[in-house]
């Protein structure tokens, strides 16, 4: 674990609906910079996570996703709590798209440096480096 790193202890729900990358990008996260992660398979199990009081600090989700993508995602987050958002893509219609619905677009593929930059300036903290 990243012991010391500016986002050890936030709380990250990260929503993915490909099984392999939520695992992957969980486990990254964790791992890498020592955050609690919530995983969630989809919007609609991401929007009860929320809806249980669950604490989260910042949300990472991906934007094409079936039943909920992450622009109708974001909306329905905002209507709940003020939490930052970060929405990955690969499509770059969908870039601005993000920046539209209030959140962060951090195009795919993303380094664990891209990572770390977006998470330290959604939640307002200062880089180390």
């Amino acid at each position: 674990m990243a012991r010391g790193h500016p986002l050890e202890g936030f709380v990250v729900l990260v929503v993915e609906d490909e099984a392999d990358t939520l695992d992957a990008v969980t486990d990254l996260i964790r791992t890498a910079f020592g955050c609690s992660v919530i995983p969630a398979a989809s919007g609609v199990e991401a929007l009860k996570i929320i809806d249980s009081g669950r604490v989260v600090d910042l949300v990472l989700s991906d934007v094409v996703m079936p039943v909920m993508d992450g622009l109708r995602l974001s909306d329905e987050l905002r209507k709940r709590l003020p939490v930052p958002i970060v929405l990955a893509t690969g499509l770059t219609d969908a870039l601005t798209l993000a920046i539209d619905h209030g959140a962060i677009a951090l195009p795919k593929p993303y380094t664990l440096e891209d990572l770390e930059r977006v998470f330290l300036e959604r939640l307002g903290i200062a880089p180390t480096t």
